[in-house]
């Protein structure tokens, strides 16, 4: 029996941390905007990926010189437009958006701090 209520109560907890992290709309907004540089980078590489192949089509002879030209042209301005991305800092939205909520809780906190002052 208090084995089963030691796990109980271990699994309880467990969830209420880890509540916030996965049940929480803003925690997501904050923490899903982490994945995003990452996959802009491997998108990048794997442009770069296809740059390479193409030296190698063209090398062996199953590309032509305008047809490699034109198409690795193409990558490398995709490439640059994800790295354009990458580099532009995202925090300014997500900055704005933490200090709108830390100024909500400031007001609430302050408002609480009122009313308890009054009784």
């Amino acid at each position: 029996m208090a084995i089963i209520l030691g796990t109980t109560v271990a699994l309880l907890s467990i969830a209420i941390i880890v509540y916030p992290f996965l049940g929480s709309k803003k925690y997501k907004l904050i923490f899903g905007k982490l994945g995003t540089r990452d996959d802009l980078r491997a998108e990048r590489l794997r442009i770069y990926s296809k740059i390479h192949d193409l030296e190698a089509d063209l090398a062996s002879g199953d590309l032509t010189d305008s047809e490699f030209l034109l198409i690795r042209d193409q990558l490398r301005v995709s490439a640059a437009r994800l790295l354009k991305q990458e580099s532009v800092p995202h925090r300014s939205h997500d900055s704005d958006e933490l200090e709108e909520e830390i100024a909500r809780q400031r007001e609430q906190s302050r408002q609480a701090s009122e009313d308890r002052d009054v009784f």
